[in-house]
C-alpha cells in the first residue's frame, strides 16, 4: 500500500519479513511450490519407469523427455506468478 501511496519515489528495502512472508505464502500448504515439487517428483518416478532397462542408442530421447519435464513441471508455477504480477499492477492503478 505504501508503494501505491507514494508512486515512482517508493524504494523498497528488503529484510528478513520478506523472506517469511515468501515461505508463509508461497510454501504453506496453498502455496505453489509444494505442489509443482510434489507433481516433479512424480513425473520424474514415472520417467525413470519408462526408461529403466532402454537401449544405449537412447540417450537423446532420456535428455529430450527430462527437458520436457521439467518445463512442464515448472510452467504452470511460472505462468501463476505472471498472472499475480498483472493483477498487483492493475491493482496498484
Amino acid at each position: 500500500l505504501q508503494s501505491i501511496s507514494v508512486g515512482d519515489h517508493y524504494v523498497h528495502y528488503s529484510n528478513g519479513d520478506d523472506i517469511k512472508f515468501f515461505a508463509r505464502v508461497e510454501l504453506g500448504r496453498s502455496g505453489g511450490i509444494p505442489d509443482v515439487a510434489a507433481f516433479t517428483i512424480i513425473l520424474y518416478c514415472l520417467f525413470i519407469v519408462t526408461f529403466w532397462n532402454s537401449k544405449q542408442e537412447s540417450e537423446a530421447l532420456i535428455l529430450i523427455a527430462s527437458g520436457m519435464i521439467s518445463f512442464f513441471s515448472i510452467n504452470p508455477y511460472l505462468i501463476q506468478l505472471v498472472y499475480w504480477r498483472i493483477h498487483m499492477i492493475e491493482k496498484q492503478r
